[in-house]
């Protein structure tokens, strides 16, 4: 998925539990983004000082490329995932670091929405499987879909808040 939508649903997803804590919503929306933002970083930058399209790119041998591809399999595993948030939640005294979740997110969202093109190795190192079934982000359905229904849990959440803040004020 494309980061705006990844920002999006995970802002929805931690809205409950952060609230009133935007610091901690605006963490998760950045654990969210993290791993696309660590893989793919150095291949935008390359990009843009190069004057090259990121698709233009991906395939050739270069630095930017093979970076990409190597730390996607980090960056977009469940397993590294889990030992990192268990090592946090041992280093924080048994206690769950809940925004390091939008990290988890990403990953779960990925797994159904990269078919041929930087499919998700959720399960990486144990195993190399990913899962081709699903539907591309990027397919003209799928975007309209997806931005359609951010567009209801915004505007809901829009007319949910407003009416609130009506009611307080009486």
């Amino acid at each position: 998925m494309d980061i705006f939508a990844h920002a999006a649903w995970t802002n929805i997803v931690f809205y409950k539990k952060y609230k009133k804590e935007r610091l901690n919503r605006f963490l998760s929306v950045l654990f969210g983004l993290l791993p696309d933002f660590a893989s793919f970083s150095p291949i935008f930058i390359y990009g843009f000082f190069t004057s090259t399209k990121f698709f233009d790119l991906v395939g050739l041998d270069l630095w930017v490329v093979n970076f990409a591809n190597e730390s996607y399999k980090y960056t977009h595993s469940i397993i590294i995932f889990a030992l990192v948030a268990l090592l946090i939640y041992f280093l924080r005294g048994r206690v769950w670091y809940w925004p390091m979740f939008g990290w988890a997110l990403h990953i779960l969202i990925d797994i159904g929405t990269h078919k041929n093109f930087y499919e998700t190795p959720f399960l990486f190192p144990i195993s190399d499987y990913k899962f081709g079934y699903g539907i591309s982000w990027a397919h003209p359905t799928f975007m309209l879909l997806n931005y359609g229904l951010l567009a209801v849990f915004y505007i809901c959440w829009f007319f949910v808040v407003r009416n609130r803040k009506t009611q307080s004020s009486s």
